[in-house]
């Protein structure tokens, strides 16, 4: 057995030290085109790091964890982004969306869920000059394992599988029992105090936006016929529609094709997300015409 010398000994973790730097070294340049590993509740992270990581698209939606349903690749709009945060508010992406140098063309707000207000707390981790999480190297490696883990399907092959669920029935799945929590759960109307509170920070952050060059429009996601009429509902609609009172920045989508279901009262299920998407496909393609 030929002994190991303390020369080959250094001149071996030296090598192996230099490739593990170089390895980094790379990873960390192409890193930021990946999404980071989630270190926060329901993905938020991941979804504004990607937004903030990527060039500003030229539509973004911005809203709750019923946006979060509509996937980018169920729209035909190019350039479209959905930043949709599950147990979170609009008012929290768009307050991200804002911290950018350049804005979108045209940001759509979803005024569903207006009783949450901001998440300080996620608009301080990406603004500018806030310090990563995670060191780059490790951060950005994480990054690729998530990436080729979790990669999102090719826009050809997701647009083939939305035509094949269109094609197919409605859902049967049997939600009563999810639909009567939410009711209870939707059995009071929200604070009016927290109501007027966001609702004037909205108003603020879309004077922002416009003052930047953005088209600002405003769109209520359609309801299961029972939480529609619910009293929170309600009441969110009447604030929203108040504060927002010009028709002409609402998007109406119908919400009465009776192809539509949802997974428990409130998210739309996979195929009626595809439905909606196609709605706002075709307000956005008009958009430019409307004064």
């Amino acid at each position: 057995m030929t002994p190991v010398t303390p020369q080959s000994w250094f001149l071996k973790c030296g090598s192996a030290a230099a490739l593990s730097l170089l390895a980094y070294a790379v990873i960390a340049l192409a890193g930021p085109k990946a999404p980071p590993l989630p270190t926060s509740r329901d993905g938020a992270v991941t979804i504004l790091d990607r937004y903030v990581g990527e060039p500003v698209p030229d539509v973004l939606l911005v809203g709750s964890s019923l946006t979060a349903r509509l996937n980018e690749e169920y729209f035909d709009t190019p350039g479209l982004k959905v930043l949709g945060l599950a147990g979170g508010s609009p008012i929290t992406a768009l307050e991200v969306a804002l911290a950018r140098d350049r804005l979108p063309g045209t940001i759509l707000i979803e005024m569903n869920i207006l009783g949450r207000g901001v998440d300080p707390a996620l608009v301080q981790k990406f603004s500018p000059g806030s310090a990563p999480a995670w060191p780059r190297p490790i951060r950005s490696a994480i990054a690729f394992y998530e990436r080729w883990h979790h990669a999102p399907p090719e826009r050809a092959r997701a647009r083939a599988i939305a035509a094949a669920l269109l094609q197919g029935p409605p859902s049967d799945f049997d939600n009563r029992i999810y639909v009567e929590r939410a009711l209870r759960e939707s059995s009071t109307a929200p604070s009016e105090a927290i109501l007027a509170n966001n609702m004037a920070t909205l108003r603020r952050l879309v004077e922002q936006a416009e003052a930047r060059g953005s088209r600002v429009y405003f769109y209520s996601l359609p309801l299961s016929a029972a939480l529609q009429n619910s009293v929170t509902t309600t009441a969110t609609a009447a604030a929203a529609h108040a504060k927002f009172s010009d028709d002409r920045r609402w998007i109406h989508l119908d919400g009465t094709k009776p192809d539509l279901r949802w997974a428990d009262g409130f998210h739309l299920d996979e195929r009626s997300a595809i439905i909606i998407a196609r709605q706002i496909d075709g307000f956005l393609a008009g958009a430019s015409e409307r004064p």
